[in-house]
Parts: C-alpha cells; structure tokens; sequence
C-alpha cells in the first residue's frame, strides 16, 4: 500500500458529490450543534481534516499519540466521527461563533483499552490561552450527562500533560488513584452529584448553552 507521508492531501480527502453528498449531508444533520457563549460546536466535516492534521500531524500532538502520518491522522478522525454511529456520541468540531473559524475537536469517544467513555479535547494554536477548551468541554460534559444520561464519563490523560491536568482541576473532574495504561484516569461527576438536578441544569444553562439538531 501507497503512504502518503507528505502535508498534500489525497484524493480520499475529496469531499463526495451528488447523491453521496446528500447523503453524507443528511447523516451528519442528526448530530446535535451545541452552543455556548463563543462556541458553536458542531458535527466534523470532511474538509474539517485539514485542520484536525494540524493538530494531529504536530508536536501538539505528543499527548494523543503523535505526531502522526497524515493517513495515521485520517485513521484517527474517521475512528473518532464513526463513534456517532454506534454509540450515539462522537466528535464536534469547535467553531467560533464570530467568524465560524475552526478552533479544535471535543470528543465523547470510547476507544479500546477504554473502561468507560471518555472526554477529550485538541485545540489548534490560534485556540490555545482563551478558556475555550474549558467553554467547550463544559458543554460535551453537560450534553453527556444530561442528554445522553450516561452513567459515567472520564478523561485519560498523560501525567506530562499539565494544560490537560489543569483544564481536568477547573472542570471539578476528581483524580483516581491509579493509573490505566499509564495514563491519570479523571472522573467527571454527574449533576446529580455536584447537587444540581438534571431539569435545573437545562433550565440554568439555556442562556450559555443551547442544542439543536445539525444544519440540514
């Protein structure tokens, strides 16, 4: 098999035409677009790649297994948007509501080696030092626990990680005391105990943090 080892796209990065396309399009109009105060995180695209390879394909991602092969990173994108079909969440890409630039990923995945599904998050460079990695996090936990009533959530992070240790801390996730792979295992807690009910949640979060179904 052909490795394309270069930053040049290939021709499967192409996005489809015709009924493919439309296809495509209805499919990902069933993810739900949550919205926050700067955010607007919504289902990846095909063309979403380019910016996921720039993460994925650099030293920004030492901690995610990187960097990568540009076809190690599209193995990876398509791995973590395929878990919107078999398990009901995946990844949203983090545009920003001014001017729709795309920011980094947010993931609810479950991969293997996984205990329970998992949180997690890239950014770009341009997104790094402005709270949107807390803004969006915030909401894929919210939505997790609210809209798709999963009984657990964690975040595996590496122990060099310290922005991941620390977006962990201010997001209240609470630190198991071993690891799982090597890497810290951090807990999210339900609403139901950080002593807020479910129906209250919905109804505080309504200004910050809207959803609705994908663009048709």
């Amino acid at each position: 098999m052909a490795v394309n080892t270069s930053h040049r796209p290939g021709p499967h990065e192409c996005p489809p035409v015709g009924p493919a396309a439309a296809l495509a399009q209805h499919i990902t109009a069933q993810i739900p677009i949550l919205e926050t105060a700067r955010l607007r995180l919504r289902a990846p695209r095909i063309t979403d790649f380019q910016i996921y390879a720039r993460i994925a394909c650099s030293q920004r991602a030492r901690f995610m297994g990187g960097p990568m092969t540009r076809e190690e990173a599209w193995d990876d994108f398509a791995r973590t948007c395929s878990v919107w079909l078999w398990r009901g969440h995946g990844a949203w890409v983090m545009a920003g509501k001014e001017d729709g630039a795309s920011l980094g990923v947010v993931v609810l995945g479950f991969e293997p080696g996984d205990q329970d599904p998992e949180l997690g998050i890239a950014l770009t460079q341009a997104a790094e030092g402005r709270g949107l990695a807390l803004e969006a996090a915030q909401a894929a936990r919210d939505y997790a626990f609210r809209s798709l009533e999963l009984p657990r959530l964690v975040s595996y992070v590496s122990p060099d990680n310290n922005r991941s240790i620390a977006l962990m801390e201010r997001l209240g996730a609470q630190r198991e005391p071993s690891l799982l792979n090597g890497s810290l295992v951090y807990r999210h807690r339900p609403l139901s105990e950080q002593g807020v009910s479910p129906a209250t949640a919905k109804r505080g979060s309504d200004a910050q943090l809207s959803c609705s179904q994908g663009d048709s």
